[in-house]
């Protein structure tokens, strides 16, 4: 099945993505990344938005505005003011960006937040009011570092299941017995252009495997720690209201706070009919 997804393939684009979304509440400039990336910034800039179909000073503003409107709608007990300075803007300036990237001021964006969750297509008609129950599948855990070889999409979610699949056929012939499959969701497609969501699809692999270098694999390692863990069961596509019940709701409600780690998604069973057991693995301090 044709899909639209596209696979980040410069290991130097990787390196830089992976630098700018670590570092967002600094004041990173396109030097900063090219300096970390070993390259020149006039060559990072082409070969970035050749490969992204954005600039890359695009980029970094893009996703600090919009980092800051997921912790709007996560950490309600922090001011609108508070969370613009967090990444280097005034309360006029964060207010004029803010609604420049994303059609609507930081303040009614807050208000609304829950809103824009339930109406967005991957809600299929849920609200966040029949999720409040989800709370006896949660537990806090800790989680050990996994080495994992992996590929970096850019693409709708909706799509994930033909990218899966081509992902697991891909590099069946690394799979073994004790084989994770994990994906990392890098953005809230209630806040991103549903189009242009960035995540990863992973796979565990030996740091050993001599095939690392042979085939000249992304391979990177999830540092492990605190989790608060729901153990999903069921089809997919409720997945998105319990990401955004976690946000939304239990973060607040039970005091927690994430940190940058990722969300990690780790599949333990998927059926033919669709039925999954997956442990979505949200980072907490």
């Amino acid at each position: 099945m044709e899909h639209n997804t596209s696979t980040i393939e410069k290991a130097v684009i990787n390196k830089a993505i992976s630098f700018i979304l670590y570092n967002l509440e600094e004041d990173i400039s396109v030097d900063d990344v090219s300096s970390f990336c070993g390259v020149s910034k006039y060559h990072l800039n082409r070969v970035f938005k050749e490969e992204t179909g954005e600039a890359l000073y695009e980029f970094i503003k893009r996703n600090r505005i919009e980092r800051s409107a997921w912790r709007l709608k996560v950490e309600k007990d922090k001011s609108v003011t508070e969370i613009g300075s967090d990444y280097g803007y005034s309360p006029s300036n964060y207010a004029t960006e803010f609604k420049k990237s994303l059609h609507i001021s930081p303040t009614r964006f807050r208000k609304e937040s829950e809103e824009r969750v339930e109406l967005s297509s991957f809600s299929h008609g849920l609200k966040l009011d029949d999720m409040d129950r989800m709370e006896k599948n949660i537990t806090v855990e800790s989680l050990d570092d996994m080495f994992v070889l992996y590929e970096r999409k850019r693409g709708n979610y909706h799509e994930m299941p033909t990218v899966w699949r081509e992902f697991i056929e891909k590099y069946s012939h690394l799979k073994t017995p004790s084989t994770l499959y994990i994906e990392c969701t890098m953005d809230d497609p209630s806040i991103t252009d549903e189009d242009s969501c960035l995540y990863e699809i992973c796979q565990t692999i030996d740091p050993g495997d001599k095939r690392i270098k042979e085939e000249n694999l992304f391979v990177k390692r999830i540092k492990g720690g605190k989790n608060a863990v729901y153990h999903f069961k069921g089809k997919p596509q409720f997945m998105y209201m319990v990401y955004q019940e976690i946000f939304c709701r239990w973060l607040i409600k039970t005091g927690n706070e994430m940190d940058c780690r990722p969300i990690l998604d780790i599949y333990r069973t998927v059926k033919e009919d669709g039925y999954m057991e997956i442990d979505i693995y949200f980072p907490i301090k």
